[in-house]
């Protein structure tokens, strides 16, 4: 570690402003760069992460759960700031993913609200086109409300987290095959 990243770090820990100031000073700039190129952020989301990182850094620091650096400074900030980006593109995709199953479940609600069996034997076949596993995960998950890890143990999975994988790939097929049979008829 550079002796200047010492005295940052002590300074820090002993004048929390003026280590805070020179943290903003030396790495804000390098931090959103590389934050915008790694993990293809615009600016203002890059800078929400630095400032994060930044408070975690300070946090671990004054609290005495970091008490001496093994690697740089630089380096320790670093590794929060991918923690913290990788941590805000999973909850946007999440986002993204529930503001989809929003549309989604939102057209089985207008097919419901209608009583139009036409377009419900539409999805009914889409469904069955997907076939399985997709069928299955989708009927458990969205229509039964089984859980992941329901899922997993019913269908004989490894756990949660492949058939999460599984049912976003069934999830995004179901969609595309909805979307385009829905619009082919509006043609």
């Amino acid at each position: 570690m550079k002796e200047s990243e010492l005295e940052l770090f002590q300074l820090l820990s002993t004048d929390s402003e003026k280590g805070l100031i020179r943290i903003y000073d030396i790495y804000r700039s390098e931090f959103i760069n590389w934050c915008v190129k790694a993990y293809s952020t615009n600016e203002d989301d890059a800078a929400d992460i630095f400032q994060d990182s930044v408070i975690a850094l300070y946090y671990n620091i004054r609290s005495g759960q970091l008490t001496e650096l093994t690697s740089s400074l630089k380096s320790y900030l670093f590794a929060i700031g991918k923690n913290t980006a990788l941590k805000k593109i999973n909850k946007q995709s999440k986002l993204l993913i529930n503001d989809d199953v929003v549309r989604l479940s939102g057209q089985f609600e207008q097919i419901d609200h209608f009583e139009d069996e036409d377009k419900k034997k539409v999805v009914a076949a889409l469904l069955d086109k997907l076939g399985e596993p997709c069928k299955s995960i989708l009927t458990l998950f969205y229509f039964d409300k089984y859980s992941m890890e329901s899922i997993a143990n019913k269908l004989d999975y490894k756990n949660e987290h492949v058939v999460k994988a599984q049912k976003l790939r069934c999830f995004n097929s179901l969609k595309k095959m909805t979307l385009e049979r829905f619009n082919q008829d509006q043609l």
